[in-house]
């Protein structure tokens, strides 16, 4: 097909990065490279040999320095368009139109078990069009948009957090996990059910984290084994059992929560005689909740546009997803700065300076902290807890790509429903662009090194995609502001009352993916009080 004008099509490219071409030429779509390809079963032998699933993050990274910035694959009749230029995958963002289509479609496992039990709010979470625009209106407010309120209660949970943190009745890896659960269930219903203490946690909130992580990494098998989920082996079995046990606990939470609130609102309407129901005199917070700000069950509760059941059954999934998706990322900044102590010696320095023992209780003591940010940025270029980012299209798409030359941009053309995916194994860990990529330097991310990138090859490693791992555009993540303050705001209490280090010196893991990527084994630590 033909392709308009290029220097238009490309004009969010930065001046350093701009070609010169005439407005009149047109592109020949360009084949991507890729590895050999076989009838049905596609770039599979080659994705097997290399370690399949669990070596994901070194795939992404080996075929990035053998393929170039931009190469396909074919995995079981999925066609994958892989990039490496995030300005390049900004155009899938400016295409996406009115309904985009989200990463978690791809997650089958959990879309099949929310079918199978007939969860139409969960259906409506992985949704398309209006189903999924419903469903996102009646929780972004209260979630996405209101995070800064819910600092003061992440804080709170975070200092009980620490006090029971030098205990060695728990892997620290598992005590990150815990941890996690605490801060969103005091995010999601207004009260931290203490996980991680093991004399104050009950049996049963210990199973649902454990039933949680089950089901995650069970998930990442049963993605890379279509067959096992096909025919229904003992992995499927095993995720099904973990997944019940999950949902069934957070619905019953979720919904016990919202019927107390329910009743509060009741209760409180009726003593004013006023019937008023503003969010700005929202009662219940006054009578119920531990922490100064309502939780996000209360609030939609307040709002009154949903169910309770509704409220249940919408509120399960997310935190499931804020207890893992947390867990992982801080596994990664906590394995980083123990494997590093000059980096996690600057840290405490700073947090001494800027904090003095106190907690982050708002966002401009967040933004006070640029090592701390630094370091957590760092962590996620060296170790992102995914090694590409994926979108789809409901429609083709062209995308038009620089060379290095003045010579014409090469174009590439994806059919609608082609996985098209950013690589974050490549740039970010290109020398070209990144000095000795592979060593944990959060100096990278200050803000007079940002500064010095600018106008410089180098400055593509600060765009917008690299920053988290919780996606970007319509359809980002609905905690992951939330789950930003989560990680910064323990990790500030953590590095001012601990030194964490590495049991053993020689510990010795490899990158390994799940669902997620994870160290494997994750290595021991030993946490001492900072003096």
């Amino acid at each position: 097909m033909k392709y308009t004008a290029v220097a238009l099509a490309y004009s969010l490219l930065s001046p350093t990065t701009a070609f010169q071409t005439g407005t009149t030429t047109l592109i020949i779509p360009t084949t991507p490279p890729s590895p050999p390809k076989f009838p049905l079963i596609g770039t599979l032998p080659d994705f097997l040999l290399r370690g399949g699933v669990s070596s994901l993050s070194q795939i992404y990274t080996d075929m990035y320095t053998e393929y170039g910035p931009v190469f396909s694959l074919s995995l079981m009749n999925r066609e994958q368009l892989i990039f490496s230029d995030p300005r390049v995958y900004d155009q899938v963002f400016k295409a996406e139109g009115k309904y985009p289509i989200g990463a978690a479609e791809e997650v089958s496992t959990f879309n099949t078990f929310y079918e199978k039990n007939n969860l139409k709010m969960a259906l409506k979470g992985v949704a398309r069009g209006e189903e999924w625009k419903e469903w996102r209106g009646a929780l972004e407010d209260d979630m996405y948009k209101s995070w800064e309120g819910y600092i003061p209660t992440i804080a709170h949970v975070c200092r009980q957090i620490s006090q029971v943190a030098g205990r060695e009745d728990v892997e620290f890896e598992t005590f990150l996990s815990r941890a996690a659960f605490d801060m969103f269930t005091s995010v999601m219903i207004g009260e931290s059910l203490q996980t991680t203490d093991g004399d104050v946690a009950t049996v049963e909130d210990i199973e649902f984290v454990k039933a949680t992580q089950a089901a995650f990494d069970t998930t990442g098998k049963l993605l890379s084994n279509p067959l096992e989920a096909m025919f229904g082996g003992d992995l499927q079995g095993e995720f099904d059992v973990n997944m019940e046990k999950t949902y069934r606990f957070a619905n019953r939470m979720n919904k016990r929560a919202a019927e107390e609130a329910s009743a509060l609102q009741k209760t409180v309407t009726t003593e004013n005689n006023s019937g008023e129901s503003s969010e700005s005199k929202c009662p219940i917070s006054a009578i119920k909740s531990k922490f100064a700000s309502p939780s996000f069950v209360e609030r939609l509760v307040h709002r009154g546009k949903l169910s309770n059941d509704d409220i249940a059954e919408i509120a399960a999934p997310l935190l499931m997803a804020g207890v893992d998706t947390t867990a992982y990322v801080m596994s990664w900044l906590y394995l980083n700065l123990a494997s590093n102590p000059e980096a996690q010696t600057k840290l405490a320095a700073e947090l001494k300076t800027v904090l003095n023992g106190a907690d982050i209780t708002t966002k401009e003591q967040m933004d006070s902290l640029p090592y701390l940010k630094a370091c957590i940025r760092e962590s996620h270029r060296l170790t992102p807890a995914t090694p590409i980012v994926v979108k789809m299209l409901d429609k083709d798409i062209d995308m038009i790509v620089p060379t290095t030359s003045n010579d014409k941009p090469n174009a590439y053309h994806a059919k609608a429903g082609t996985r098209i995916c950013l690589n974050l194994r490549g740039i970010p860990m290109d020398p070209q662009y990144v000095d000795n990529p592979t060593e944990y330097r959060p100096e990278r991310f200050l803000p007079e090194a940002i500064q010095a990138r600018k106008g410089t090859p180098s400055e593509i490693i600060d765009h917008a995609a690299f920053a988290d791992p919780f996606g970007r555009g319509k359809r980002r993540c609905l905690g992951s502001n939330v789950a930003n303050a989560e990680i910064m705001i323990l990790a500030a209490r953590l590095f001012q009352d601990w030194e964490i280090a590495l049991k053993e010196d020689n510990a010795e893991w490899k990158a390994a993916q799940k669902l997620m990527l994870k160290a494997d084994p994750y290595p021991a630590m030993r946490l001492s009080r900072r003096v």
